[in-house]
């Protein structure tokens, strides 16, 4: 798009995303990352933030009061599809269900999901955090001293990007 605006230092673009809502297709604005360029953090309705994959103008989990919460979110998502091999501004909606079907057992990629049971703690499975990354609750406080937004990044940069 030619309005896009680009952050190079975070690898962050600004970015037109169709969603889909009870009233129609809406056009709002998103931020998107180079490692996951089929995933934008959005804001619909106005004050809470989501992760949009823009192919579909689908939203793929629950809601956000913060954008840095969202970001986090879009990049646990992109570290799936990158350990699945897939692309998310490739995929459509029976692709994503293949994806995260395939990836159900398999430990998330990354840190601070855990599930314990019987006194034993251990990663969750991409099915027990997809699950618990659709209830639709706030697990977040504004008055947390730490923003997520900097260990979204460091995730997003995990991933490899093509020249």
């Amino acid at each position: 798009m030619s309005n896009e605006k680009t952050d190079d230092q975070y690898g962050l673009t600004e970015v037109a995303v169709e969603i889909q809502t009870k009233g129609g297709p809406r056009s709002v604005p998103g931020l998107s990352h180079k490692a996951c360029p089929g995933l934008a953090v959005t804001m619909h309705p106005f004050g809470v933030f989501q992760v949009t994959h823009t192919k579909t103008g689908l939203k793929l989990c629950r809601l956000y009061q913060r954008a840095s919460s969202a970001m986090m979110a879009m990049s646990w998502w992109a570290l799936i599809a990158d350990m699945e091999g897939c692309d998310w501004a490739e995929m459509g909606v029976a692709e994503v269900s293949v994806m995260i079907s395939k990836a159900n057992d398999k430990p998330v990629p990354f840190d601070d999901c855990t599930s314990t049971s019987q006194g034993v703690t251990r990663k969750m499975t991409v099915g027990e955090w997809f699950q618990h990354h659709r209830i639709p609750i706030f697990d977040e406080f504004p008055w947390e001293e730490t923003d997520q937004f900097e260990l979204a990044i460091s995730n997003l940069e995990k991933i490899e990007v093509p020249a």
